[in-house]
């Protein structure tokens, strides 16, 4: 009889389908010895609904004690069956991993087979099929697999009981090494030629050897923790030590039952360490004294003598700088019947503040607020509502991201070099009072809903228009200026929110909902969790609608709620990357104008994080209205 106690030996079926009949009523027969205990029986029926049929299949395969190959025409026939079963059986059955048991369920030519010198069943290797009593057949088999079944639990708890006295010899020798607190070198060899003469496993004799110091490695931590104290009170009061640091340190000592000459042992070092402690502190002072001293000394002489011509350097840099950048403004924004004018704006950069411990810990981030300044005219567009275009100057950007941007994808390769010539943006998004005004003047092509919004507010941004109504609101807007007006290019917009700048976002690494509106709090969609923030930048708010525009910093370049708020649309058809983008700054046109995707750039109040980046490019349905999306639009310079 089988000891129960042990885990049943795990049978693995290989079969073909076409004998499953065959192969079901082997299961029943084989009912009983798992009802003892004795066996755990697995085919492929038995995969549960979504896993992986063939991981399946080789796990139980790999792991079977029993494995038994259902011989018939169709398994031979089975190319799965044959090519992989088969070579796995036989395998493991050589390398003593398993006991592989052939069942010839139907008279097939099997006798050259690679389990043909395998002990085969039922008696005499008689197909099931040609018995006369299938019953008699299978309970023959049935009684076959429980002899072998016995024979495998018997040498499993033979090897067991080998083991364990392996194991309880190597421990007596290693407790025998260890009574001094340490196993030596050579005690050490001599245990690992007594680990390989028991053919025990390095796991195995590691844990040995580590229970048999723990007594000694528990005394040596309660002994460290007594120098702890002993140190900490030293550091707190000097030597010697008051009576209550001394009463704690003697009831310490008690309980854990720490040696006397040890704790003599350790006073004596800790006398000795605090006078050479006490003797390095004050030479240390004494020489940080004269070194600051002769520092500041030398530091005041410098700075005196440096100051007031870095000061006068200074002053005329500054003068400089401010003098060239508003003879460019002037320059680059000077177009026939425009006249610009400056503005003052508030700007911000997030930096770094602190990561922790060894930069091991989470950053934070500081706001930096400053002021900027540059050009800017107004377009008026009636009833006191007016449209403001900031002049944006000319120069030369890497457009797209970097492969190690976080949270990048691969529609923002390859990065490339893009020559932007100047040109007028729209300060804001279009917001609403201004849609509604150009939505008033005579139609060009198509009609325009003249409050499409699904959040009012009439300096919100206008949302709910597709890519069309924009062009047609540009259209409109040209027709009643005499000027040029148009969405702009996706290199114009990545180059007026960039301004400059590489990372991310213009205002650095990361971004914070106290610059931008977006969804700053985690989303759970369908099981997969978004983040609220990007990188190791903070979590924030989710404002779940737009903002007036303008409620947050403006970029360097004097523009605002490029980052979040509404999603923009730009010229250009949608490309799945970048191979082939023109390098003038000019819009990336689609050979059929029907083809319907049209770019949008910089996220929304609804977007995650990481749609918000500079490089962020999405698209959707030129007729396509959300909203989440909007547009601003520019002006190209020198045309009337």
């Amino acid at each position: 009889m089988a000891d129960v106690s042990l885990e049943p030996l795990k049978v693995f079926c290989s079969y073909s389908h076409n004998d499953e009949p065959l192969k079901d009523e082997l299961a029943k027969h084989l009912t009983m010895l798992e009802r003892q205990g004795i066996t755990s029986t697995w085919h492929d029926r038995k995969i549960p609904p979504g896993k992986e049929w063939d991981q399946q299949i080789n796990e139980n395969l790999n792991t079977a004690d029993i494995i038994l190959l259902l011989v018939s025409s169709d398994f031979i026939f089975s190319k799965y069956c044959w090519d992989v079963e088969v070579t796995k059986a036989i395998e493991r059955h050589v390398n003593g991993e398993a006991c592989v048991i052939p069942i010839i369920l139907r008279n097939v030519f099997w006798q050259d087979a690679p389990f043909a010198k395998l002990q085969a069943l039922p008696r005499n290797a008689l197909p099931i099929k040609s018995w006369s009593n299938q019953d008699d057949a299978f309970t023959n088999v049935a009684q076959g697999i429980k002899f072998a079944a016995e024979q495998l639990i018997k040498e499993r708890e033979q090897k067991r009981v080998s083991r364990e006295a392996a194991i309880a010899e190597y421990r007596s020798k290693a407790e025998g090494f260890a009574s001094d607190g340490e196993i030596s070198l050579v005690e050490s060899d001599i245990l690992k030629d007594l680990q390989e003469k028991l053919k025990l496993t390095d796991q195995e004799a590691s844990a040995v050897r580590e229970k048999a110091l723990e007594p000694y490695g528990i005394y040596k931590k309660n002994l460290d923790k007594y120098k702890q104290y002993l140190t900490r009170f030293v550091d707190e009061q000097g030597h010697p030590l008051d009576e209550k640091a001394e009463a704690q340190l003697e009831t310490f000592q008690k309980y854990y039952l720490l040696k006397d000459e040890d704790v003599v042992r350790l006073k004596k070092e800790q006398a000795i360490e605090y006078q050479k402690r006490q003797a390095e502190i004050l030479q240390q002072q004494a020489e940080r004294l004269r070194q600051e001293y002769l520092e500041q000394e030398r530091a005041e002489n410098k700075r005196q003598q440096a100051e007031k011509l870095r000061l006068e350097q200074e002053t005329a840099e500054n003068k400089r700088r401010e003098a060239e950048l508003q003879e460019r403004l002037k320059r680059e924004s000077s177009s026939p019947g425009i006249q610009t004018r400056p503005f003052e704006f508030d700007t911000a950069t997030l930096t770094p503040k602190s990561a922790g411990f060894l930069g091991m810990g989470k950053k934070t981030y500081e706001i930096n607020r400053s002021r900027g300044r540059a050009e800017f005219f107004t377009e008026n567009l009636g009833n006191g509502v007016v449209l403001e275009m900031v002049a944006i100057p000319g120069g030369k950007f890497l457009m797209g991201s970097p492969e190690s941007e976080p949270e990048r994808v691969s529609w923002e390769s390859p990065q490339h070099q893009v020559t932007i010539q100047p040109f007028f943006m729209g300060k804001f998004t279009v917001t609403q009072s201004q849609w509604k005004a150009v939505a008033a003047l005579p139609k060009v092509n198509i009609d325009l809903n003249p409050e499409p919004s699904n959040f009012k507010g009439a300096n919100r941004p206008v949302e709910q228009v597709s890519w069309d109504d924009a062009i047609e609101f540009c259209a409109r807007l040209s027709k009643k200026t005499e000027k040029t007006y148009r969405l702009p290019s996706e290199a114009e917009w990545e180059y007026a929110c960039r301004t400059g700048t590489t990372t991310p976002f213009y205002f650095g690494e990361t971004i914070t909902t106290d610059l931008a509106n977006y969804q700053g709090t985690d989303w759970d969609y369908n099981g997969t969790v978004y983040p609220g923030n990007y990188a190791q930048g903070p979590k924030g708010e989710y404002r779940n609608q737009t903002t007036d525009v303008g409620k947050f910093p403006a970029n360097p370049f004097g523009l605002f709620d490029m980052h979040g708020n509404i999603w923009e649309w730009c010229q250009d058809g949608w490309h799945e990357n970048y191979n082939g983008a023109p390098k003038d700054g000019s819009a990336w046109l689609v050979d059929n104008d029907n083809q319907n995707n049209r770019l949008l750039r910089g996220g929304s109040w609804a977007s995650a994080p990481r749609n918000a980046r500079s490089a962020c490019r999405g698209y959707d349905a030129r007729d396509g209205r959300n909203s989440g999306v909007g547009f601003r639009v520019v002006l190209v310079r020198g045309r009337t």
